[in-house]
């Protein structure tokens, strides 16, 4: 099986004095990233290849997510995914190889491509996608047949 894990980084700091790009995360963040990438791992859905905004907030959110990974994994930094839209992060998943594929990044990106990914099976992303929030997807072949696994949440 190969899965695709989208995640929202988990809570920063609001940023005053600071630009929107270098907020990091506060406490409550990083409980919240640890507390996802827990249950990823105890899932047995620890990635072995990340795709990462290189934003401040998205690379404290990967540091806690490397700390429940139990193998060798693959970071792909990327500042394009501060800025990419819906189509680019499914064209960036599209050309990465992985079993386990985790794409942190910033909403309304990552809820819009969850959302886009689960079809009519994605009710529970209805309701939001709260930071550090991962959305589940087992994929077929291709990405026209993707299964809504389900959303962990901190």
């Amino acid at each position: 099986m190969r899965y695709f894990i989208i995640m929202r980084h988990a809570k920063a700091e609001v940023g005053e004095g600071k630009s929107d790009y270098d907020r990091e995360l506060v406490e409550r963040g990083w409980a919240e990233a640890d507390s996802t990438a827990s249950q990823l791992a105890a899932h047995g859905l620890a990635p072995d290849t990340v795709l990462c905004s290189a934003a401040r907030r998205t690379r404290d959110t990967l540091a806690a997510v490397m700390r429940h990974v139990p193998g060798d994994c693959v970071v792909h930094l990327r500042r394009s995914i501060y800025e990419a839209e819906t189509v680019d992060l499914r064209d960036m998943l599209r050309k990465t190889s992985g079993q386990r594929v985790l794409v942190i990044g910033h909403n309304p990106t990552v809820h819009e491509l969850s959302m886009d990914f689960a079809g009519q099976d994605g009710g529970a992303l209805s309701r939001g996608f709260p930071t550090a929030t991962a959305a589940v997807f087992t994929l077929g072949f291709g990405l026209d047949t993707l299964k809504f696994d389900g959303l962990i949440n901190p």
